[in-house]
Order: structure tokens, then C-alpha cells, then sequence
């Protein structure tokens, strides 16, 4: 890989939320594939800022910040276990950090909660960065082998894309 393709997530909003508590942008930037990742070409894939899921009306990535805000309506009144965005915040458990529901899908807003969101399961899980991240998606304690698999599937991509970074 050259340096022209080197993956840099420096002066972005990924390294400029990371340091809310010290952690990898990369590990940001991993919870987010993970959560919302979208293809953007033959090989590639990006976090997308405009998905949606929920238990009912289930998951879709919209092309646009005025569809995705149009459709948030619709998913909020099927559920408010809506989750929203590139991080995949959850309006039901995570709403109150915001003002309004349709600030999620602004990416600097949305990251910025993500990230306070995994900065505080990690300070609930101090040492145990993979139930840490797991509990990100799956915070109840009943599910803890769900939130480690979680936990190990990030860890894999946050180990892929660190190495992007050395190549």
C-alpha cells in the first residue's frame, strides 16, 4: 500500500472525539463500520450518517440527510428503540444526550455521542476492553456473551484498520 492510500484519520471527527477519554480513533471509526457500514466500491466500505434501524421497520441506509430525517419520523413512531446514525446511537437508552432525535444524524453529533456512550463503558468495565466495547451495543449484564462477540468482532476491525494505518 502506498502512502497515497494510507487509511489517516487524523483532524477528523473520529481523532477529535476519541480524545474524550483517550481512546483509538480507529476504535471509533471500527464500532462505526460495524454498526453502519455501507459499501462505497468494489472493495471498500465507509460508516454510513444516514442509517436507521429498528425491531420493526428493521435497518436501511438512506442516500440523503433530508430522507434520513423524513424516515426517522416514521421510525421513532413504529419505536423509540430506534437506533440512529454512523454510531448507531440508540434514541430510547441514549436520547436524552441530545436535544432532539434528528441531531443524531449529524455525523460530528452523533460520533461525539458515541463516543461518550463507549467512554462510559469503559469506565464501568475498567480492564476488560472487550466486554467494554461489547457493552456499546448490548449493555445488560444477562447478555454479557453477546456483548463479547460484539466486543471481538470490533476489536477485529479496529486491528485491521490499525494496520491500514502502518502500511
Amino acid at each position: 500500500m502506498t502512502a497515497d492510500s494510507q487509511f489517516d484519520l487524523q483532524g477528523t471527527v473520529w481523532e477529535r472525539e476519541s480524545k474524550q477519554c483517550g481512546i483509538s480513533p480507529y476504535l471509533l471509526y471500527a464500532i462505526a463500520l460495524k454498526e453502519s457500514k455501507r459499501a462505497t466500491g468494489r472493495q471498500t466500505a465507509a460508516p454510513s450518517p444516514y442509517a436507521l434501524n429498528n425491531p420493526i421497520l428493521k435497518g436501511r441506509i438512506f442516500d440523503s440527510h433530508s430522507v434520513a430525517k423524513r424516515e426517522l419520523k416514521r421510525y421513532l413512531a413504529a419505536s423509540q428503540s430506534t437506533d440512529v446514525g454512523v454510531m448507531q446511537v440508540n434514541v430510547r437508552w441514549n436520547g436524552r444526550r441530545v436535544g432532539h432525535p434528528e441531531e443524531l444524524l449529524d455525523l460530528q453529533t452523533n460520533v461525539r455521542v458515541g463516543a461518550s456512550i463507549l467512554c462510559d463503558a469503559i469506565k464501568l468495565h475498567p480492564g476488560d476492553i472487550e466486554l467494554a466495547i461489547g457493552s456499546y451495543h448490548t449493555p445488560n449484564p444477562e447478555m454479557a456473551d453477546t456483548a463479547r462477540g460484539y466486543g471481538r468482532d470490533v476489536l477485529i476491525i479496529w486491528t485491521r484498520l490499525t494496520q491500514l494505518n502502518k502500511e
